[in-house]
């Protein structure tokens, strides 16, 4: 009986130590699966990194529309200082491009002597104080004498917006302010532009020997696209944003103007 019976208990012994062991392993396994499952639990349960992300990508989805909000808001408030002060900002920015091409063509590097200072407030002050005003009033002069849409807002009867007939419409806005009003805008910006950078005694020879070869490199910049990016704009935007649209279109055009008239200033 005891020869049958110490076999038996060795077997049990055996198999008491192996399935405590592999419970241990198993345990352990549980343990480190724990350990690298509880950052993300917490991440997650605390709105950590993920949900920072995402409100970082919210932010920045709200961002322009809350610009555009309050923009609009300060046109419907102050319509003509916001034209204004947009085509100031703008007529500078396209300054500082100028002067950085001017010295890449010149020096072959970028500001190589720094920004002139002087010659963007300038600009800012052209268009700020004369241009931007000018462009509020003469665009609604354009409506007024040969409205885009007609006189009916664009809209037939249905209520849908109408094309026929406004593209030729706005064809000749842009047509007459590229190419007449143009001697108007150039003109003040020459004048205004010397007479902020103290330059008022070299007036008169900048218009007689600068002014024509000013407006034909205007003549050109529209020919080549800039007549058509504004002829886009005031076909399909509303008059109160034609304005800014045409102050973003001009940097192109204040860049031209601005390097041309500089070329001899100095």
């Amino acid at each position: 009986m005891s020869g049958r019976l110490l076999p038996c208990l060795i077997l049990i012994w055996i198999n008491c130590n192996v399935s405590s062991s592999g419970f241990t392993v198993m345990a352990k396994r549980m343990e480190i699966n724990s350990r690298l499952t509880k950052p993300l639990h917490i991440a997650v349960s605390s709105g950590g990194a993920f949900d920072e992300e995402d409100g970082v990508d919210k932010k920045r989805s709200k961002l322009l529309p809350s610009l555009t909000g309050w923009y609009m808001n300060q046109m419907n408030n102050h319509e003509v200082a916001t034209k204004c002060v947009s085509t100031g900002i703008l007529a500078a920015v396209g300054d500082v491009c100028a002067q950085v091409l001017g010295d890449y063509m010149a020096n072959g590097n970028i500001l190589a002597n720094g920004l002139d200072k002087i010659r963007i407030i300038a600009f800012f002050f052209d268009g700020s104080l004369c241009t931007g005003p000018l462009l509020h009033y003469v665009y609604k002069l354009y409506e007024h004498v040969y409205p885009i849409n007609g006189g009916d807002d664009g809209k037939n009867k249905s209520g849908s917006l109408k094309k026929s007939g406004s593209l030729k419409r706005a064809f000749v806005h842009v047509l007459f302010d590229n190419y007449v009003m143009v001697v108007a805008y150039i003109s003040l910006m020459m004048l205004s532009t010397a007479l902020v950078e103290g330059r008022y005694k070299s007036i008169p020879h900048e218009f007689k020997f600068d002014l024509i070869p000013n407006i034909k490199a205007s003549y050109k910049a529209s020919a080549l696209g800039l007549m058509w990016l504004q002829l886009i704009s005031f076909y399909w935007l509303p008059i109160n944003l034609r304005v800014l649209a045409v102050n973003f279109i001009d940097i192109i055009w204040v860049v031209v103007m601005s390097f041309v008239t500089h070329l001899h200033r100095h």
